[in-house]
């Protein structure tokens, strides 16, 4: 008799807490991250706006741009870190040079298009990545 007292209560606390678990909350979502091909591709055309960028000597545009590509990194990097280290550091060195060359006042061209192009040329690569 003392066990069917307490069969009602359980069979209820744990309806319950099963119940919970199949809501979904759709508040806390994430916002989907970028595939490796994709990010790159969005990378390359931030490249080719900056370079056109370069040609007008528009430093604030530039600026943006620079930002604006390592905010596209970050968001796949380290996919490709995981995937491919050497490749990932491929990237990183002629990213950082445009992200300082992009903040320096008056623009330094000709090291901003090398470092755009050998950028380009290793995303390129990344973008083949699986």
């Amino acid at each position: 008799m003392q066990t069917k007292k307490y069969i009602v209560p359980i069979v209820l606390a744990a309806s319950l807490t099963l119940s919970a678990c199949g809501t979904k909350d759709n508040g806390s979502e994430k916002p989907k991250e970028p595939t490796i091909a994709e990010g790159s591709k969005e990378m390359k055309q931030t490249l080719t706006d900056l370079k056109s960028q370069l040609k007008a000597n528009e430093a604030d545009k530039v600026k943006e741009s620079g930002e604006q590509l390592e905010e596209s990194w970050e968001k796949f990097e380290d996919s490709v870190k995981e995937k491919d280290a050497d490749l990932y550091e491929k990237v990183e060195t002629p990213l950082h040079t445009i992200e300082a060359g992009a903040k320096s006042k008056p623009l330094d061209a000709k090291t901003l298009t090398k470092a755009s192009d050998e950028l380009n040329s290793v995303l390129s690569k990344v973008e083949k990545l699986k």
